[in-house]
């Protein structure tokens, strides 16, 4: 028989078996597994001190950070060492300092944390990150000794606001044959329920002439606890929009569609989620040509209405290293026939056009800060489609986010390619820092670009089978800390496109204000 005490004098004595008290998060081949290498005939204390030290590195390894493991007092018979496990329990949780959001679900939220639990660190990792995607809220847990020992208190310290948003702004994003300006404003609910539930409606007119373009959005989110999202949407346009040539579409429709967001295991600086989504769309639209007959009183009409459905498949990477940031999205959209869709409708609409339409569309985007502030940014965007599209599926080119100089979707194709250069300074905010504004201002930087675009229409009878847009100019943007931003750029046409010569100057802008 051999005493263990802490003032014990280093003695041998034999270690057949290691009982370990008090564990109810491990699984016994774990523990076995830390604890084996110190059993055997004449072992001293520091042979168990050292299989104390292994269990408990177990533990921790494990993500359990409050469990500790000790060594009772205790006599030795038959090879029988005890150790005895204190797993840290949350002896009280509180929430603190939450204005817009209830301390119940945020503590039904973070389940590990839970009063009378042994705290999984991974797994709490990750319930703080799902709540502190909400941009109005962020969540911070600070730990302390319990009252009782053996045991921790936990304060979720909570920084919020409130979860309301909106915006207003003006510009110029027209398409050829309409009137120049647009006016966009939406506002956002951001913790409907208390379940962070968002809500957001939008409206876009042009208001020279709102008989142009109307369109009401509404979209709603729901963030599941695992971090997966479920969203509905649905658009409304009743809106004259003016095709290329002397051909002009008036139409009033509706989309309604909804997406599954499942994020997917991460990794130190890559982010990446797959997106599941279906649409049903229906389109109203009336065709008016041209005619050169004396004994005609108008325009002759074509009624096209169209109603389907389209599924799509979507894969987006955010990737953040010391080579700058990436961003990739890759969908495969499609029209499955089954799902109702009829090739009379689609040929009616477009020559060709089939109901059960296939194709690919990606983009990628990469920004690089030079150690200077300086910093260059490349966009790149496309579709791939096999077979004639109709026009509420291809793929556009010409406008702000696509190539400046040109009217929005100056031209349409079903396969097509864009990109982007863009140069910018490092932040101009300095330059005015001996100026009371300058603590106003949030970002500033001018630029310069380089923008191209290249579409296909397949069997386009009577029209060229690709058409090119080149431009190059400057731009300016500023955001201001109190919501206020303007975006301004200056660019030069390459090349002819509608409403646009080669050689022609345009000025894109973007004012408004955010909060």
């Amino acid at each position: 028989m051999t005493e263990i005490a802490n003032d014990t004098e280093a003695l041998t004595f034999d270690v057949f078996e290691f009982q370990v008290n008090g564990n109810t998060v491990l699984n016994n081949p774990a523990i076995e597994e830390a604890i084996y290498p110190y059993m055997g005939e004449k072992k001293t204390i520091q042979d168990v001190e050292q299989a104390r030290s292994a269990l408990e590195k177990v533990y921790q390894e494990a993500g359990y950070l409050t469990v500790s493991v000790s060594i009772p007092q205790q006599e030795v018979n038959q090879g029988v060492v005890r150790l005895l496990v204190t797993e840290g329990k949350v002896d009280r949780l509180q929430v603190v300092d939450a204005q817009y959001h209830t301390l119940s679900e945020i503590k039904s939220r973070t389940p590990q944390f839970a009063e009378g639990s042994v705290p999984h660190f991974p797994t709490a990792q990750k319930e703080l990150g799902t709540l502190n995607r909400n941009q109005n809220r962020q969540v911070t847990p600070v730990l302390r000794p319990g009252k009782s020992p053996g045991t921790v208190e936990i304060d979720l310290q909570v920084k919020d606001k409130l979860p309301l948003h909106a915006n207003v702004e003006l510009n110029d994003r027209y398409s050829p044959n309409t009137t120049e300006l647009r006016l966009n404003a939406g506002v956002k609910y951001e913790n409907l329920f208390q379940k962070d539930h968002s809500l957001g409606l939008n409206l876009q007119v042009s208001p020279e002439d709102t008989n142009e373009v109307k369109v009401f959005s509404g979209t709603y989110v729901i963030p599941r606890l695992n971090g997966d999202y479920f969203a509905a949407y649905a658009v409304v346009s009743d809106s004259n929009i003016a095709a290329v040539g002397d051909i002009n579409v008036i139409g009033k429709g509706y989309i309604l569609g909804a997406r599954y967001i499942h994020p997917l295991p991460l990794s130190d600086g890559f982010y990446h989620s797959l997106t599941f989504g279906a649409d049903y769309k229906e389109f109203k639209e009336t065709l008016f040509l041209p005619t050169t007959d004396p004994a005609s009183t108008g325009p002759l009409t074509s009624k096209t209405p169209i109603s389907y459905w389209a599924t799509s498949l979507g894969y987006d990477t955010n990737i953040q290293s010391a080579y700058g940031q990436t961003q990739t999205s890759i969908v495969l959209n499609m029209a499955p026939r089954l799902m109702g869709n009829t090739n009379a409708e689609f040929d009616l609409k477009r020559d060709n056009a089939k109901a059960n339409f296939f194709y690919l569309r990606a983009d990628a985007k990469h920004l690089y800060t030079f150690a200077t502030g300086w910093a260059l940014q490349g966009k790149v965007a496309g579709q791939l489609a096999s077979d004639p599209l109709i026009s509420t599926e291809q793929f556009s080119i010409g406008g702000v986010e696509s190539v400046r100089g040109y009217l929005e979707s100056s031209r349409l194709g079903d396969s097509g390619i864009s990109g982007s250069v863009e140069l910018r300074t490092p932040s101009l905010a300095k330059a005015f820092k001996q100026y009371q504004f300058a603590d106003y201002i949030k970002d500033m930087y001018a630029y310069t670009f380089i923008d191209t675009g290249r579409v296909r229409v397949k069997s386009a009878a009577g029209l060229e089978p690709f058409y090119e847009l080149y431009s190059a100019g400057l731009g300016f943007k500023l955001k201001t800390t109190t919501g206020w931003f303007s975006y301004l750029d200056y660019a030069q046409a390459m090349n002819d496109a509608p409403q646009v010569e080669h050689g022609d100057y345009r000025l894109h802008f973007r004012v408004g204000y955010e909060w």
